[in-house]
């Protein structure tokens, strides 16, 4: 039931990237110079994590069996990973984009889970792919958790420079009140 629900876990991720981009800004795989290509490491990132389990098997090493704590725990982290990727793409609305760019009316948003954190979008990914992949396979779980955080932080780095170059003074203020990617941590 859990392998299950992991699965379609991943298939609402999906589902819900192309519904909730709003315009074709937001849904393009074109970035502006800002993207240093992570909108495609991302992705590599994601393929690798979804076949991982296949390609090991169900009796693989680091296999976890469906009606376990630990599968049970990946689902509800994974839940909770994609209400929360839900709420910061509503909340961005047209500026929650596919790859790294601005528009000319974007402003700095301050409200909804973004009083917190900069990027609980990335949050809520990393969260559905390590619970979903948790589920299935511990240990290519941990493997996807470290190697997302490690993805996440380039491409945070780089829309971080592209915000501070395009929104000027108001993202560098709002960076001094936030978190980037986990409160209280970093």
């Amino acid at each position: 039931m859990t392998d299950v629900l992991a699965g379609a876990l991943l298939a609402g991720w999906l589902l819900l990237e192309v519904v909730l981009r709003d315009g074709d800004d937001a849904r393009s795989w074109k970035g502006g110079a800002g993207d240093r290509s992570s909108t495609r490491l991302v992705v590599v990132t994601y393929v690798v994590a979804f076949a991982a389990p296949f390609l090991l098997g169900t009796d693989g090493v680091g296999a976890v069996r469906a009606d376990s704590a630990v599968a049970w725990i990946g689902v509800s982290i994974g839940v909770l990973g994609l209400g929360l990727r839900v709420w910061s793409m509503r909340v961005l609305g047209r500026d929650y984009t596919r790859s790294l760019r601005t528009r000319e009316a974007q402003v700095v948003v301050e409200h909804g889970p973004y009083r917190i954190v900069r990027h609980p979008g990335y949050a809520g990914s990393i969260l559905v792919w390590f619970g979903s992949r948790l589920a299935v396979n511990w240990l290519v779980g941990a493997v996807t958790l470290l190697a997302l955080v490690l993805v996440y932080a380039y491409r945070i780095d780089a829309e971080e420079q592209m915000l501070v170059e395009d929104l000027g003074d108001q993202y560098a203020t709002y960076r001094t009140t936030t978190w980037r990617l986990v409160p209280f941590v970093w």
